[in-house]
């Protein structure tokens, strides 16, 4: 299933409202669902994948490009640069993980990390 981009930005939003403990990812899991007709497990992985960009910790699956750049520019432009600098790193140890692991060559992955390293 292709998700709308309009999807995504809520599913950044639900996934920053778990990581602040505003609300449980269940819970969040379950409006975007019924928002956007995500499957439930699939829309827990957008709070697992934000709170792998924040804390470098758990681990997350390879999310569309559209959605990590959309979750790196917010990122980017609501927490301090440390934190987006910390983001990318993370971003960039997932990218190395993927790999790693014959999942293959992550051509977007690398093409978003470098384009915020001009």
């Amino acid at each position: 299933m292709k998700i709308p981009k309009t999807a995504i930005q809520f599913t950044y939003n639900e996934s920053k409202r778990v990581f602040e403990n505003k609300l449980p990812i269940k819970e969040a899991a379950e409006h975007i669902h019924k928002k956007h007709g995500i499957k439930i497990n699939s829309a827990i992985d957008y709070g697992y994948y934000f709170r792998y960009l924040i804390t470098g910790e758990g681990s997350c699956r390879s999310l569309s490009s559209y959605t990590q750049k959309y979750y790196l520019d917010r990122i980017q432009k609501e927490y301090s640069n440390e934190q987006f600098e910390k983001s990318l790193a993370h971003f960039k140890k997932l990218i190395e993980k993927f790999e790693g692991s014959k999942v293959g060559s992550k051509k977007g992955m690398r093409a978003i990390y470098d384009a915020y390293n001009k």
